[in-house]
């Protein structure tokens, strides 16, 4: 049971944000075009490895050391890492991102924008797309000192004398609903990326098949009718 947030909390990369450049720019140096995934799933094991031994490391120096074990692992030595990590520098918005923070705007409700990436990158994303008027805050898990899905990476953005459920996530990843949800968040799923939440990551207070769908029904409470 949710009941109507005061405050959203969305993720960033994948969620709100695009990373088929980064994968344009793996295919040119060389890379088959699912070292995305790869990498992707490789940067976040590791992240979370660190984390969960009581470790921190900066994103940057995950992503690029990780991205440099995938290239390795595919016969490539010399890849230019920084070359691709800048390419993270100007991913687009998803589609349905702008109007998702809209209907929070319009709802009255301030959006935290919670980042595994650094702070800066993503004020940088949201400056160009046009997104960072609907945006009140950005925090990255550096500012915090621990990586998502740590339960403190959630309470870490909550306004002052804020309770856990007065807050929700919206993400397109089970891995951050699980952890948002042992928190004591309220949780929202965009199916867009993995298309079936994990029955071992969730559920979700809610499941929809885009970011609008998802905040939309989120501002329902369990309390209102569809």
């Amino acid at each position: 049971m949710h009941t109507r947030p005061k405050l959203f909390v969305f993720d960033m990369i994948e969620t709100v944000f695009s990373l088929e450049p980064v994968r344009a720019r793996m295919v040119d140096a060389g890379l088959s075009s699912s070292a995305l995934e790869v990498w992707f799933a490789r940067l976040l094991r590791d992240a979370f490895a660190i984390t969960a031994a009581g470790g921190y490391a900066p994103f940057t120096d995950v992503a690029q050391a990780s991205l440099a074990t995938v290239a390795h692992s595919m016969g490539i030595d010399d890849l230019d890492t920084n070359a691709i990590m800048q390419t993270l520098q100007s991913l687009p918005a998803h589609d349905d991102a702008r109007q998702a923070l809209q209907e929070c705007a319009d709802a009255g409700v301030p959006v935290v924008a919670l980042t595994n990436g650094t702070r800066e990158t993503t004020e940088q994303l949201l400056d160009v797309s046009g997104l960072a008027p609907l945006v009140r805050r950005v925090v990255s898990v550096a500012d915090i000192g621990v990586w998502k899905p740590a339960a403190a990476a959630y309470r870490g953005v909550l306004d002052a004398g804020m309770e856990p459920r007065d807050a929700a996530l919206v993400a397109v990843h089970g891995w951050d609903i699980y952890g948002a949800r042992q928190a004591g968040l309220s949780t929202g799923w965009c199916s867009r990326l993995e298309g079936v939440l994990s029955p071992a990551l969730g559920p979700a207070d809610v499941e929809e098949d885009d970011l609008e769908s998802v905040v939309r029904s989120l501002l329902r409470s369990d309390s209102e009718p569809a």
